[in-house]
């Protein structure tokens, strides 16, 4: 996922293709491809889009557009919130730190 958003993220807005992904706005020439219709481009879908290979030698293959920003996001929240975790994470708000609770005495610490 996040080489199709972070890296070379597309949304539509007003009919027009937007990038957002910092690998886009890095690279005039790769820019200039996905925006000239020569690139495929699919709908942003996390569950197809995280399981597709890319490329990190060559322009993208395919490209994922989402309707606009905050339906990327919805859809990402979605996505995280239905992935299993087989651990628990406790944020320290004073340390700002995540720790990760695999034993009853950092959930007793914790609480």
């Amino acid at each position: 996922l996040y080489w199709f958003t972070v890296e070379f993220g597309l949304w539509k807005q007003n009919g027009s293709v937007k990038a957002y992904g910092a690998g886009l706005h890095s690279s005039y020439g790769e820019l200039m491809y996905v925006l000239s219709n020569k690139s495929q481009n699919k709908p942003f879908d996390p569950e197809v889009t995280a399981v597709h290979p890319y490329q990190d030698q060559a322009f993208q293959t395919v490209y994922f557009i989402a309707k606009n920003l905050e339906d990327a996001k919805a859809k990402l929240q979605n996505y995280v919130m239905k992935t299993k975790k087989p651990f628990s994470l406790h944020y320290d708000p004073f340390s700002s730190s995540t720790e990760v609770m695999n034993t009853p005495h950092k959930v007793k610490r914790a609480l």
